[in-house]
């Protein structure tokens, strides 16, 4: 399955957007992520994997659970655990929810893996804010 970045981007917005400091599978739902789907099921391994999503009791995981009965095949089921964004999280969605960040990436780097849109992210925002800077200062920060 491929990274759908935009699926992605939502997807990180869901949790920020949430009222409290925790995340739960029904705030999911409400903001019309189905857990059923492997789509969302694909991203939140993602997340996850990536440090950018981590259960608020510390164990590991995010509540998607495997099991295998005795002469049965695999199933999965979900436990509702609550789950934050990390700070790490919190800094890529800031990035990617700045226009001239988001713009560059959907149009030059539409196929790159998560880690690499990350660094390309934090780059490009730093790079748009010295520019600001320099704008506004006319000076050059390095």
């Amino acid at each position: 399955m491929k990274i759908d970045q935009q699926y992605l981007k939502d997807l990180l917005i869901a949790f920020e957007d949430t009222d409290g400091p925790d995340t739960m599978l029904d705030d999911l739902a409400t903001a019309s992520f189905n857990s059923d789907d492997p789509v969302f099921i694909f991203h939140m391994r993602l997340l996850y994997d990536n440090g950018l999503i981590v259960r608020v009791d510390g164990k590991a995981g995010f509540g998607h659970e495997m099991s295998r009965a005795l002469g049965e095949g695999v199933s999965y089921y979900w436990i509702d655990t609550p789950l934050r964004l990390t700070a790490r999280g919190h800094d890529f969605i800031a990035d990617l929810r700045q226009q001239e960040v988001w713009q560059t990436i959907k149009t030059n780097f539409k196929d790159e893996g998560i880690s690499t849109l990350m660094g390309l992210s934090k780059s490009l925002a730093m790079g748009f804010a010295k520019k600001k800077v320099k704008d506004l200062t006319g000076l050059d920060i390095d």
